[in-house]
C-alpha cells in the first residue's frame, strides 16, 4: 500500500512539473485594453467634455426655435422725396408672419500659466417671411446661409473677435421687439478689448469696436442716402466701461467716443467730427420675492452717435426707420446736411425691465422705455420721441423647452408732418415662440 501511494504521488508531481514547463513555453495573451471614457469638465459652470488626446474642454450647445408674429398699426408714415413725412396706406403691410432660427455654439477652453484660454463660436441661420421677418424686417421673405452671432477668443483679460459690445447694459430687453436701448448685443460686433479685474467685484474695460456695425443706421436708404454718404473708417468706436458685481446685484457705467465722417448733399461738404454717448445701469436682485427675481434700470445720453440712442437698433426704426414692419420712416443718421450746415442728433432715454419667477415653470418679464431725439438744426422730419412697453410670458413645462408669448405696444411722435402739424404712429405687436435648447 505504501509503495502504491508513493508511485501515485510521484506520478502526480511529474505531471505538474511537465505541465508547468510546457505552459512556460506557450505564448502569452494580453487582456483587452481598458475602455477610454470621456472625461467631464466645466466651462463657465456648464458641463463639457475633454476632447480625446488633448487638454481642451469642449461644450456644445444651441437652440432650435420657431415662431409666429402678428401686429397692427393705426397709421404708417414714409419719407417724401423732399425729406418730409407723409401718411401712407397701411394695407400694403403684412399683419402676420413666421420666423425660424437654428443656432449652434461651441465653447472650448484650456488652462495656461496666465489663466484659461477660451474660444467661442456661435453660428446662426434664420428663415422667415411676412410680418417682421428678421433680420431684414422690411423684406417679404428671407433665408440666409448663416452668420456669426459670436466668434471670439479670450485670454488674460484680452477679448478679440465678434463679441457683445462692452457698452451695452439692458441691450434689447426680454421681448422680441427689443426695448428702446442700445442694441448691439443681439448680434456681436467686431472688437478688440482688454478687461482688468480688481478686488471687491470691480472690473474695467477699454474696447475698440467696429464703427459701422455700432454707429451708423441710415447708410443707403431713402432720403438719408441722398443727403449723406458714409465715408471710410478713420477710427473705431472707443468704449470705456466700469462694472461692479455684488451679491445684491451690480452696476454698469460706460462711455463711447464715435467718429462721424460723412459727405453731404446738397452742400457737397464733408463732416469729420466726434460724437459720444454714455450709459448707466443698475441691477437689483430680489431674492426675498423669489429665486431669480431681478430688476434692471438704465439711463442713456448720446450726441452725434445715433446707434447709441436705442432708436437705430431698437423696435423697428432700424436702418429703414420702421415701426411694425414698415410703418414709420425717419432719418437715423449721426449727422444731416441741411444745406445751411450740418445738424447733429442729441438723445436721452431711460429703460426698466424685471423678471419675476412665479413658479419654477412660469415667469413674467415686464419692460418699459422712452427716448427723446432733438436735432441741433431744423430738419424736414422735425424732432421726435418714442416709448415702448410690454411683457414676456414664459412657460417651461419640461427641461430645455420654452413657450414664450410677447405682447408689446410702441408709439412714436414727430413734430413735423406734411399731412398734419404733427405725426404719430403706434401699434401692437405680438409673438408666440417655441424654443428647444440643448
Amino acid at each position: 500500500m505504501t509503495l502504491m501511494k508513493s508511485l501515485l504521488l510521484g506520478s502526480a508531481a511529474a505531471l505538474v512539473t511537465v505541465a508547468a514547463a510546457q505552459a512556460a513555453d506557450l505564448p502569452t495573451k494580453k487582456g483587452a485594453p481598458a475602455a477610454e471614457y470621456v472625461k467631464v469638465c466645466k466651462i463657465n459652470g456648464n458641463a463639457g467634455f475633454i476632447i480625446p488626446g488633448t487638454d481642451e474642454c469642449l461644450k456644445i450647445s444651441g437652440i432650435a426655435t420657431g415662431q409666429v408674429e402678428m401686429g397692427n398699426l393705426k397709421q404708417a408714415w414714409n419719407l417724401d422725396s423732399g425729406g418730409g413725412l407723409h401718411a401712407v396706406a397701411t394695407h400694403t403691410r403684412s399683419d402676420f408672419g413666421m420666423t425660424s432660427r437654428g443656432e449652434v455654439e461651441m465653447d472650448f477652453t484650456s488652462n495656461t500659466a496666465y489663466g484659461p484660454l477660451l474660444g467661442v463660436v456661435d453660428w446662426r441661420v434664420d428663415a422667415g417671411e411676412g410680418f417682421k421677418a428678421m433680420p431684414a424686417k422690411t423684406a417679404n421673405a428671407f433665408i440666409n446661409d448663416g452668420y456669426p452671432n459670436q466668434a471670439y477668443v479670450q485670454w488674460a483679460g484680452v477679448t478679440a473677435g465678434v463679441h457683445d459690445s462692452f457698452y451695452d447694459f439692458i441691450a434689447g430687453g426680454e421681448t422680441w421687439e427689443n426695448i428702446l436701448s442700445p442694441e448691439h448685443s443681439d448680434t456681436g460686433i467686431d472688437l478688440l478689448a482688454y478687461t482688468a479685474t480688481f478686488g471687491g467685484g470691480f472690473s474695467a474695460t477699454i474696447s475698440l469696436e467696429d464703427r459701422e456695425a455700432a454707429a451708423y443706421a441710415y447708410a443707403d436708404t431713402s432720403v438719408a442716402a441722398a443727403n449723406s454718404t458714409l465715408l471710410g473708417d478713420r477710427a473705431p468706436d472707443i468704449v470705456e466701461s466700469l462694472d461692479l458685481t455684488q451679491a445684491w446685484g451690480g452696476a454698469h457705467l460706460a462711455f463711447v467716443e464715435h467718429n462721424v465722417y460723412q459727405n453731404g448733399t446738397p452742400s457737397g461738404t464733408d463732416v469729420n467730427t466726434w460724437g459720444w454717448g454714455g450709459i448707466a445701469g443698475l441691477t437689483i436682485n430680489l431674492p426675498s420675492l423669489g429665486a431669480g427675481d431681478v430688476i434692471k434700470l438704465q439711463g442713456s445720453y448720446s450726441h452725434a452717435a445715433i446707434e447709441y440712442s436705442g432708436l437705430a437698433g431698437g423696435p423697428g426704426w432700424g436702418a429703414n426707420g420702421n415701426m411694425n414692419g414698415n410703418g414709420v420712416a425717419y432719418v437715423m443718421s449721426d449727422a444731416f446736411d441741411t444745406g445751411a450746415g450740418w445738424a447733429f442728433p442729441t438723445t436721452w432715454g431711460g429703460a426698466a425691465e424685471a423678471t419675476f419667477q412665479l413658479t419654477p415653470q412660469f415667469s413674467i418679464s415686464p419692460e418699459i422705455s422712452y427716448v427723446d431725439l432733438t436735432w441741433s438744426k431744423a430738419i424736414a422730419e422735425g424732432n421726435m420721441y418714442a416709448w415702448f412697453g410690454g411683457a414676456v410670458f414664459d412657460w417651461s413645462p419640461v427641461k430645455n423647452l420654452d413657450f414664450a408669448l410677447d405682447l408689446v405696444y410702441m408709439s412714436s411722435h414727430f413734430d413735423v408732418g406734411l399731412d398734419a402739424p404733427a405725426s404719430t404712429a403706434d401699434g401692437f405687436d405680438g409673438r408666440l415662440r417655441v424654443t428647444r435648447t440643448f
